[in-house]
C-alpha cells in the first residue's frame, strides 16, 4: 500500500501541524501497488568520488559527506545514462514506488523501524538499504502528481508536472515528520540550474553577512524609522542558492513499460481563449472612459477562507482539492491581452510551513463572476510563497519564492504564451555575482525598463525591499545592490528613467510612508517621506503606471494598530491618481471596504483594510484591485474618472448594489469559435448596455475528438442553469445547478459516476448541510453545517474518500 495509513500523533512529531494528522494530502489516497518486475537498488546513495568519476569539477559539500549532493535530477538521469554506457547494464533512478517499497522492507509502520523516531545515518532496514530516513535526500525518476484511487502496477507518475519527486526525508527542516515512510517532497528537475561547483565559486566571493538590514545605498531625510521584524523569512546561509542536501540512489533494471498517467490541470487554465483580432477587440470593450464607473466583487469562497484548522477536515465535504487551506493571501493578479484576470494566492494554515501551495482563480472576459478556485501547483514539502503575476507584453509571468528553503533562490518563475493555458518549466535565476540579503518573497512589481531591462522586486531583509535585474532577457541576473525604505516596497519606472518606490511597511518618517528614488537603477535609493500613512503588519499597498501615464496608489489609511499621523483625519482605504510622477496626488476614499477579517486584529485598526493588495489595468481601461485579509477576499473594480469625479450615486450606496451586475440588455450577440489547447471553445456573447462584452447563451467547451469537456449557459454574463465539467476520459467530474446567479447546488462525482460530494452555496458561502459519500457503498460518510460560510458541525469520518 502507497500512502499514509498511520495516525502522525503529536507527540511524536513535534512542530508537526495539528491539522496533518494522517500525512500531507499528497499521501492521499492510499492505494495498493503492485511492483512486478524484479529490480536491484543501491544499498546507499551514490557518493562524491562516483560522481567525480562523472563530472570531475564535482567536490560535494562536507555536510553530506561521503554521498553526493547539491544534484539535479538532470544530472542524476545523466549520471545513470553515462553508467550504462560504461558497465554495459540499464542503469536509472528508482521509480517513487519502488524507492517507498525498498523503504518499507514489509512494513507499515511511520518508519522501517519501530518506534517514533526515524533510524539514523548508517542504520540499515531489514532488507539492508541506508540512509532511507536520513542523510541527503533522494531523486525518483516519477513527475509528482495526486495518488489515483485505483490499484496500480509499476507506476511511474504523471506525464508531466511542476516538480520531480523526492524521497527521504523533508526539505526545509529534519522534523521525524517529514521522514516518514510515506512522505513525498519534490522540486523542478533543473534544480539547480548550474553545477553545484560553479554556485561554490560564487559562494565563495561572498564577503559580508546577509542576514541583517544593510541600509545599502540609503539616504535618509526627515526622522526615519524601521523595525527589524519577520525574522522567519531570511535565509539562514547567505549565497546558498542551490547547494541542497538533495542526492540519488540507482537502480539497476530495464525502465518501467508502464505508461504515464494524464495530469489532473488546474481549472484555471481550461477553456482559455487565445488572444487574436477577435479577442483582443473584445478585451476593449468596458465602461464608457468618461463616466465614473465603480464594481464590487465577491472573490473567493467561505470556506475554506478562514475555516478553523481544527475544523479542516469540513473541506473534505465542499468539493475542493485537498491541497487547499483555510489562509489564502497574498494575491498575485494579472490582466492578460484577452482581457481575463488571473489571481494566485498561497493558500495555508501557517505562512511558514511545507505544506502551503498556491490557488488560482479567473475571471474570464465575458463573464461576471470569479471561477471557483482551484489548486494551481505544488512543490511538495516546499513553502511555495508571495505570488507575482507580470504581463511582458503578452508573456505572462508567474513568479514565487520558496520562503524557508535554505538552498532556495530569492525567486523563480514560470511563464505562459497563451494567457495562462500552458506553462513554461520552472526557471531558476542563475546570478554569476553574490547576492546581498533578501528573503524569498516576491513582492507585486515586476517590469522592463525603458532600455529593456527586467526588474523584479522581492522583499530584502527586514524592512528594506531589493530590484532583481536582468539586462539579458532572463539568461542571467543581479542584485541591483540598494535597499529601499521599506519592506513590501511596489515599485514603477518615472518618465525620466528613475526608479520610484513606495513603502511598504516597517519603516516610516513622522508616521508617513516613506518613497524611494533611484537614478542609478537601484545601486542607490534616497528616501523621503510620502502623504500616505506607514503600514504594518497584514498590510500591503499598491502601485501601478496607468495606460494614461498616471500613477495609481492604494493603501490603508491606518497602521494595523490604529495609528493614523496628525495630517490624516479618516480611517479606511484611499485610492490616489498622479499626473506627476507621484509628487501630487487626487485621492479618494474607497467605499464599500470590510474590516480586517480577525478580530482582535479589526479591532485594533479601527478602520476598514485592503490588506494585501495587488492592481492591475484590463485593456478597457478598468482598474482592478484586489483585496485580502478580509472576509471574504475582494475585487473592486472602476475607472479613473471615479477617481477624478467621484459619484454620489457610488458614494452613498448600499453594499448590495454596489455588488450587482447592473446589465440590463446585451445587443449583437454573435455565435464564435476559438482553438484553444487540447480543443476549442464555443461561446456567444455580445456587448452589454453598459458597455462590457458578455456571455449570453451556451459556452461549451470540447476537448480534440469533439467531446464535451465544460458546458455552462450565461445569462448577461452571469451562470444560469445548469453548469458541468467532465474529465478527459468523458465521466462527469463537477455541476452546478443554479437557482439564481447567487444561489446555486454544487455536487462533485467519483470517476465511476458515484456522488462524491454534494454542498449549497449563496454569496459564494456555504449554508446548510454539506456531504460526503462513499467511494464503493455511495452511503454517507461524512456531513457538515454551515451557517454563512462558518462550519458549525461535523459528524462522521471521510476516510480515505
Amino acid at each position: 500500500m502507497m500512502g499514509e495509513t498511520n495516525e502522525t500523533p503529536r507527540t511524536a512529531f513535534i512542530k508537526q501541524p495539528v491539522y496533518l494528522k494522517w500525512g500531507d494530502w499528497d499521501e492521499h489516497p492510499v492505494h495498493e501497488v503492485t511492483i512486478s518486475q524484479p529490480f536491484h537498488m543501491a544499498e546507499a546513495e551514490v557518493k562524491v568520488g562516483q560522481f567525480q568519476q562523472f563530472r570531475a569539477a564535482y567536490r560535494g559539500d562536507p555536510a553530506t559527506a561521503p554521498y553526493a549532493a547539491g544534484i539535479s535530477w538532470e544530472d542524476a538521469t545523466a549520471f545513470c545514462r553515462w553508467l550504462s554506457e560504461k558497465e554495459g547494464m540499464t542503469y536509472r533512478l528508482p521509480t517513487e514506488a519502488e524507492w517507498e517499497y525498498a523503504c518499507r522492507a514489509g512494513t507499515t509502520t511511520w518508519f522501517s523501524s519501530p518506534g517514533e523516531a526515524p533510524p539514523g545515518i548508517g542504520v540499515p532496514n531489514a532488507w539492508g538499504f541506508l540512509n532511507m530516513h536520513a542523510g541527503v535526500r533522494e531523486w525518483c525518476l516519477d513527475w509528482h502528481g495526486e495518488y489515483p484511487f485505483e490499484s496500480q502496477t509499476d507506476p511511474v507518475g504523471p506525464s508531466s508536472g511542476i516538480a520531480r519527486v523526492i524521497r527521504g526525508g523533508g526539505l526545509e527542516n529534519d522534523l521525524p515528520y517529514y521522514s516518514r515512510s510515506a512522505n513525498r517532497a519534490g522540486l523542478p528537475p533543473n534544480f539547480p540550474p548550474v553545477p553545484l561547483e560553479e554556485l561554490q565559486a560564487v559562494s565563495q566571493k561572498a564577503k559580508v553577512s546577509a542576514n541583517a538590514p544593510s541600509g545599502a545605498g540609503q539616504a535618509q531625510s526627515g526622522n526615519y524609522k524601521s523595525e527589524m521584524g519577520y525574522k522567519n523569512f531570511i535565509r539562514d546561509i547567505p549565497n546558498n542558492q542551490g547547494n541542497s542536501t538533495i542526492g540519488f540512489r540507482v537502480v539497476a533494471a530495464p525502465p518501467p513499460a508502464t505508461k504515464p498517467g494524464d495530469p489532473l490541470l488546474p481549472f484555471a487554465v481550461l477553456g482559455v481563449l487565445p488572444t487574436n483580432v477577435t479577442t483582443r477587440e473584445l478585451a476593449k470593450h468596458g465602461p464608457p472612459a468618461n463616466k465614473p464607473h465603480f464594481r464590487k466583487r465577491l472573490l473567493l469562497p467561505t470556506p475554506p477562507e478562514n475555516t478553523a484548522p481544527s475544523k479542516l477536515a469540513a473541506l473534505r465535504a465542499l468539493g475542493f482539492h485537498r491541497g487547499m487551506l483555510r489562509h489564502n493571501h497574498c494575491p498575485g493578479l494579472v490582466a492578460c491581452d484577452n482581457g481575463d484576470l488571473i489571481v494566485v494566492m498561497f493558500t495555508a494554515v501557517g505562512e511558514t510551513t511545507p505544506d502551503v501551495a498556491m490557488m488560482s482563480t479567473r475571471l474570464r472576459h465575458g463573464a461576471d463572476q470569479w471561477d471557483m478556485p482551484d489548486l494551481f501547483l505544488d512543490m511538495p514539502d516546499i513553502d511555495d510563497h508571495a505570488p507575482l503575476l507580470w504581463n511582458d507584453h503578452g508573456r505572462i509571468w508567474f513568479v514565487w519564492g520558496m520562503n524557508k528553503f535554505n538552498a532556495g533562490y530569492p525567486f523563480q518563475y514560470i511563464t505562459s504564451d497563451d494567457n495562462g493555458a500552458t506553462w513554461s518549466p520552472v526557471n531558476f535565476p542563475h546570478f554569476p555575482e553574490p547576492v546581498g540579503g533578501y528573503s524569498a518573497q516576491p513582492i507585486t512589481s515586476a517590469f522592463r525598463d525603458r532600455a529593456g531591462n527586467i526588474l523584479i522586486a522581492s522583499d530584502a531583509i527586514g524592512p528594506e525591499s531589493v530590484l532583481w535585474k536582468s539586462t539579458d532577457n532572463g539568461a542571467t541576473w543581479f542584485d541591483t545592490g540598494g535597499r529601499t525604505g521599506g519592506r513590501h516596497t511596489v515599485f514603477v519606472e518615472m518618465r525620466d528613467g528613475r526608479l520610484l518606490g513606495f513603502g511598504g511597511k516597517s519603516s516610516d518618517i513622522e508616521g508617513h510612508m516613506p518613497r524611494s528614488v533611484s537614478d542609478d537603477g537601484g545601486k542607490t535609493w534616497k528616501i523621503s517621506q510620502t502623504p500616505f500613512c506607514m503600514l504594518g503588519g497584514n498590510q500591503r499597498p499598491s502601485l501601478i503606471r496607468l495606460a494614461s501615464g498616471r500613477l495609481f496608489f492604494a493603501g490603508d489609511l491606518q497602521t494595523d494598530k490604529g495609528f493614523t499621523p496628525p495630517d490624516i483625519k479618516d480611517k479606511g482605504v484611499w485610492v490616489a491618481l498622479s499626473d506627476d510622477d507621484g509628487e501630487t496626488w487626487k485621492i479618494r476614499k474607497l467605499p464599500s471596504t470590510q474590516r480586517h477579517e480577525l478580530p482582535k486584529r479589526s479591532a485594533d485598526m479601527g478602520g476598514d483594510t485592503i490588506g494585501y493588495s495587488v492592481t492591475r489595468q484590463t485593456p478597457n481601461g478598468m482598474i482592478h484591485l484586489i483585496a485580502t485579509m478580509t472576509e471574504p477576499c475582494l475585487h473592486y473594480e472602476f475607472n479613473e474618472e471615479w477617481i477624478l469625479s467621484g459619484s454620489d450615486e457610488v458614494d452613498n450606496a448600499s453594499d448590495e448594489t454596489l455588488t450587482r451586475n447592473k446589465a440590463a440588455r446585451v445587443a449583437g450577440i454573435r455565435e464564435y469559435t476559438e482553438k484553444v489547447p487540447g480543443g476549442t471553445v464555443l461561446y456567444s456573447g455580445g456587448i452589454a448596455d453598459d458597455g462590457r462584452f458578455l456571455f449570453h447563451g451556451p459556452v461549451r467547451w470540447l476537448g480534440p475528438d469533439g467531446e464535451v469537456l465544460h458546458d455552462a449557459t450565461y445569462h448577461l454574463g452571469q451562470f444560469q442553469g445548469t453548469e458541468t465539467h467532465y474529465r478527459p476520459s468523458g465521466t462527469l467530474s463537477w455541476k452546478r445547478e443554479y437557482k439564481t446567479p447567487a444561489l446555486f447546488e454544487w455536487t462533485t462525482y467519483w470517476p465511476d459516476g458515484g456522488t462524491r460530494t454534494r454542498s449549497t452555496w449563496r454569496d459564494l458561502h456555504g449554508e446548510g448541510k454539506a456531504v460526503l459519500f462513499d467511494r464503493m457503498t455511495g452511503m454517507e460518510v461524512f456531513s457538515i453545517n454551515m451557517e454563512n460560510g462558518l462550519v458549525r458541525s461535523l459528524k462522521g469520518d471521510p476516510e480515505e474518500n
